[in-house]
């Protein structure tokens, strides 16, 4: 079977993150054509990538007249999420859509609507899913080892905000600093990934309480540099999540499920950066795996190993886009699939509803 012909748009920082699919998976993926408002930019990565300088575009409705690109790996900035995957879906072409997947809920809705209409897959890029030790600690807990799931936290502590932190952003300009442009702060920015993962291992998110702060002199437009939210789940069980730009902590994530027979937790190496620390294995402790009554709490402890199962390797960024070209060759619902992700998008934007009208909110309502 001939590899899923793609082109990206958008050829930024996460974008050179996919690049190892499309240069290690040629089998499985290939790259035909890249856009970028930045010509020098796009042509750069097309350089990089084995594209030929003429696939080189500046306007998406160009690329998309390709009648080889079957599929676009969208990389831009948030707000441009909502008309380069309508846009996309109208050109008959699959999405395969960076997180988060939109602005707002409503524009979350018309891009699964649009993908529906136009019968292509449409596919978020929630990478945390594709980690192999993730994947493990999720059949795990279908598998029923921890029994039942009854609370789960998530920590996101990206100091983006601090003195010195990053020359760049610390220039006040950076578009994560703009509520318009990515759509929210700190939650929408480094969280939506780990709302994301508290959703793949417990379940749907149907009422939320919330608190944000956006009185640091960077915030602009509304944007959030700190917040603490709690979800119920569908479940039962209760989660929740902190998140800061401007917390003088570690630059962190790390998460914890705890079930009726046992619990998960993650340990972030801090000297990784901050996709690095999600290759960090995750510890798991159950009544299945203890081998004698009265452990320490400590060694009772041990690390969850990977599950390969349907991976390429340990880049959850090419393990991701491999999945999505298999999707489509085999007909299959991605496992990150718009519609599961569109409660992703109505927790993290219920996080801002919930913090805005002071008080709990259902998802529902959303």
């Amino acid at each position: 079977m001939p590899p899923l012909r793609v082109g990206l748009i958008g050829s930024g920082g996460i974008a050179r993150a996919h690049m190892p699919a499309f240069l290690e998976h040629r089998d499985e993926v290939e790259l035909v054509a890249v856009c970028d408002i930045r010509e020098e930019a796009a042509a750069a990565y097309a350089a990089d990538a084995g594209v030929d300088p003429s696939a080189v575009y500046t306007n998406t409705a160009d690329l998309l007249a390709r009648d080889d690109v079957e599929a676009v790996d969208i990389a831009t900035i948030h707000d441009q999420h909502h008309s380069n995957a309508i846009e996309s879906a109208k050109a008959g072409k699959h999405v395969l859509l960076e997180k988060p997947m939109a602005c707002s809920v409503q524009e979350a809705r018309d891009i699964v609507n649009a993908c529906d209409d136009a019968g292509v897959t449409f596919m978020v890029a929630q990478m945390l899913r594709y980690l192999p030790h993730y994947q493990n600690v999720k059949r795990i807990i279908e598998g029923g080892e921890l029994g039942d799931i009854w609370a789960c936290r998530a920590d996101s502590w990206f100091g983006a905000a601090l003195p010195g932190s990053m020359t760049s952003m610390n220039r006040g300009d950076w578009w994560g600093f703009d509520g318009k442009r990515n759509g929210g702060g700190s939650v929408m920015m480094v969280s939506t990934h780990q709302v994301d993962l508290l959703r793949y291992f417990v379940g749907n998110v149907v009422r939320i309480t919330a608190k944000t702060w956006g009185d640091h002199p960077l915030m602009k437009n509304g944007a959030e540099d700190r917040a603490v939210a709690t979800f119920e789940f569908d479940t039962g069980a209760m989660g929740t999540l902190l998140s800061s730009y401007s917390a003088r902590t570690p630059w962190m994530y790390q998460s914890l499920i705890i079930g009726t027979k046992g619990t998960i937790y993650t340990v972030p190496d801090l000297d990784g950066n901050v996709v690095d620390q999600h290759h960090a294995p995750a510890h798991l402790a159950t009544e299945a795996r203890e081998t004698q009554p009265g452990h320490n709490g400590i060694h009772a402890f041990s690390e969850v190993g990977p599950d390969m199962e349907g991976l390429v390797g340990d880049n959850p960024f090419t393990n991701e886009i491999v999945h999505f070209a298999r999707c489509i060759r085999e007909g299959k619902e991605p496992i990150s699939s718009g519609h599961d992700n569109l409660n992703t998008m109505e927790a993290v934007h219920g996080i801002y509803a919930a913090a805005e009208a002071g008080r709990t909110i259902e998802v529902a309502d959303l």
